[in-house]
């Protein structure tokens, strides 16, 4: 007689971000709030309605963003990293930018600027890593040779 197995069964939403972004190099090259930001804006998706997540201010405040220059610094590096891609340019009075993340397909909607052709999918693959930049302490220690003679 076998083990009586139950299953569990997840209970609500959660966050599917695929193991091919976590271990790129892009994404361990990503600063602190980059990644606090990409996790935000993920887990607003609901499996069908990338491409309408929203970084406005008034919906990452209660997140725990403290200054609005941190929050759009952050989402420069995660556009020009290639993890998330505007699909509706804000404009005024009231309309906010969107994003999709792109590791999922985008989910059309007629009022994005693009449409699922132009969205670029994996875009992050394709963006250089930047150079991480050693500490002088490091660096210096890692050129300079100690040579230990037989006594």
């Amino acid at each position: 007689m076998g083990r009586l197995r139950t299953k569990r069964k997840v209970v609500g939403r959660f966050l599917l971000m695929p193991h091919r972004v976590l271990h790129s190099p892009q994404y361990h090259a990503l600063p602190g709030n980059a990644v606090k930001l990409l996790l935000d804006i993920a887990a607003q998706y609901n499996g069908k309605n990338n491409g309408d997540l929203s970084i406005a201010w008034k919906i990452m405040q209660p997140k725990g963003w403290k200054s609005e220059a941190t929050l759009n610094k952050a989402k420069k590096e995660l556009l020009a990293s290639g993890f998330i891609a505007e699909t509706r340019k804000g404009r005024l009075p009231n309309l906010c930018s969107l994003y999709g993340i792109t590791w999922q397909p985008l989910d059309h909607d007629p009022k994005y600027d693009i449409g699922p052709l132009g969205f670029p999918m994996y875009a992050w693959e394709t963006t250089s890593v930047p150079r991480l930049k050693m500490p002088k302490a490091a660096a210096t220690s890692t050129t300079a040779s100690t040579v230990i003679q037989p006594g």
